[in-house]
């Protein structure tokens, strides 16, 4: 009995082993399948490209903002303290070449104390115009010119700010300064409290105090300091 029993067991061990086992064959999906199921599956990656996007024009965005408001608020600052401190001055005509030429642009030093010989902004008399010229006579001062020599309370006084264009004329046989005295220009001997005696470099072209007279204290806007314009040119004046 036992060894028909191994024998069957044996049999159907056999049998089992000769049979074939079922492979599980993948369906085939159409390419209309697959494009749906890349359609419907979530895109991650493109999403946070798009936040990043996203999150990067807000930042320019605010940094814009910014920095126009910087800029408003600087320029109404400098605005402002112009206002009691400095301005700029665009030099018009040749009353002052060569020092300054037409066109220049200028800082005006609106606290700066006005003394002998400082290059001024201001608003000409009886005119809405504004210039820049020289100061020569101060309050208290007696002045005339000889020869074309400048003398203060009969003292000489060197300009040597138009030495070399004095020197040149001279050398022509022609003044550059022509002779006036304080009294026949304004009818008093010395210069008025308040007033001041302005002359443009340009002597023999300039339109100055020989032209308008004297220019009030309260018509000096302020010291001419530096060109800024043109860049090539940007120097202290003198």
């Amino acid at each position: 009995m036992e060894k028909t029993t191994h024998k069957k067991e044996n049999r159907d061990v056999k049998k089992k082993s000769g049979q074939k086992k079922s492979v599980k064959v993948p369906q085939r999906i159409s390419k209309k399948a697959q494009k749906n199921q890349r359609n419907t599956r979530p895109n991650n990656h493109r999403k946070k490209k798009v936040t990043k996007r996203k999150k990067r024009f807000k930042k320019l965005t605010i940094l814009f903002f910014e920095i126009v408001l910087t800029l408003i608020v600087t320029l109404s600052i400098l605005y402002i303290t112009s206002l009691f401190t400095f301005t700029f001055a665009r030099v018009e005509g040749y009353s002052m070449s060569e020092t300054l030429e037409d066109g220049d642009v200028v800082i005006v030093n609106k606290m700066a104390q006005i003394k002998r010989f400082d290059l001024v902004y201001i608003k000409v008399p009886n005119s809405k115009d504004k210039s820049v010229r020289r100061i020569i006579g101060c309050p208290g001062d007696s002045l005339y010119y000889k020869n074309g020599q400048l003398f203060i309370d009969e003292q000489e006084k060197d300009e040597s700010f138009i030495a070399d264009y004095k020197r040149q004329f001279e050398q022509d046989g022609m003044i550059y300064t022509e002779d006036f005295t304080l009294k026949a220009l304004t009818g008093d001997p010395t210069i008025p409290k308040g007033k001041y005696l302005v002359l443009g470099d340009n002597r023999p072209y300039a339109t100055d105090s020989r032209y308008y007279k004297l220019v009030d204290e309260k018509e000096l806007i302020g010291k001419v300091e530096m060109r800024v314009l043109p860049l090539h040119k940007i120097q202290k004046v003198k």
